[in-house]
């Protein structure tokens, strides 16, 4: 019965991805700094990392729902394909945490019950059918990483937010998913091309999805020092950024140019270091000002 319940427990955990959740309400946090450079009260605190954390599970077990085929290829291991959590179980919890989340959001101000508003719609079409549709896809999972940063630095109200560098620190975080995102095109291949699915590594090749992924954190590391140089941020938020976000992307990249998905999902998981390190360098930036 124990084993029972901790499996179960443990795949809820699992399918929610909790970490992903967390970094998702971390960035909104630091959006938050990032636009009105003070410290927000603990209900403003509250409402935001739980509006940004039900949606964004609730995004996550929609995805799960419907990869459930794919997944049982490429993932045999996960929540659904395993068996250990059912399919209509795992909507009604995506359903109902997505409809909390926007009543929370909702509750914060009218721009932030549409912002939560289209998040949920959008990761449920993407989930559905844009994933399916070649860039597309990528582009939209990207968009909704970076869309939490711009969430907290602007459902308190725009008058007087710092909407610039809400905007730079929301453009490197879409531009570190889209890299990422064309490297787990090579770690989910075999899959995606059993079921249709449309990324560059099933359309071009593993090795045109590499040499995007690598397009793309080129422009990211140049654009990582303009902050320093032509917004005045600080010598921390540099050294933070190129070792901590620049150096990792580096190691991503020299793991997965063996084109190899296992190689591939390693090179992914590193650059969530680099996803939690890179939104970090701003809330450095962020504090300074305080």
């Amino acid at each position: 019965m124990r084993k029972g319940f901790k499996d179960k427990f443990s795949a809820w955990f699992s399918i929610i991805r909790v970490g992903n959740c967390i970094a998702l309400s971390y960035a909104a946090i630091i959006g938050y700094l990032l636009a009105y450079r003070r410290y927000p009260d603990i209900i403003d605190v509250l409402k935001l990392i739980l509006s940004v954390f039900t949606i964004g599970g609730s995004s996550n077990i929609i995805n799960d729902y419907f990869d459930a085929p794919i997944d049982s290829i490429n993932k045999p291991w996960r929540p659904i394909p395993s068996g250990i959590i059912k399919p209509k179980s795992a909507l009604a919890a995506s359903i109902i945490m997505g409809l909390t989340g926007i009543a929370i959001a909702f509750n914060i101000s009218f721009l932030a019950g549409l912002l939560a508003s289209v998040a949920f719609t959008l990761s449920y079409l993407y989930s559905y059918k844009l994933k399916k549709v070649l860039l597309v896809g990528n582009i939209v999972v990207a968009f909704l990483a970076a869309l939490s940063i711009v969430y907290g630095g602007t459902v308190f109200g725009i008058n007087n937010a710092r909407i610039s560098d809400v905007a730079i620190a929301s453009l490197f975080a879409f531009l570190l998913n889209l890299g990422r995102e064309f490297l787990k095109g090579i770690e989910d291949v075999v899959g995606d091309k059993k079921y249709g699915i449309q990324t560059i590594a099933t359309c071009f090749g593993v090795k045109i999805a590499y040499m995007s992924s690598v397009v793309i954190f080129s422009i990211l590391i140049m654009l990582s020092i303009v902050p320093y140089l032509m917004l005045r941020y600080s010598i921390y938020y540099l050294v933070i950024a190129l070792v901590g976000v620049d150096l990792t992307v580096l190691i991503s990249l020299i793991i997965s140019s063996t084109l190899n998905p296992r190689d591939a999902l390693k090179a992914t998981r590193i650059l969530k270091i680099a996803v939690f390190v890179g939104i970090s360098a701003f809330l450095v930036e962020a504090l300074k000002s305080i």
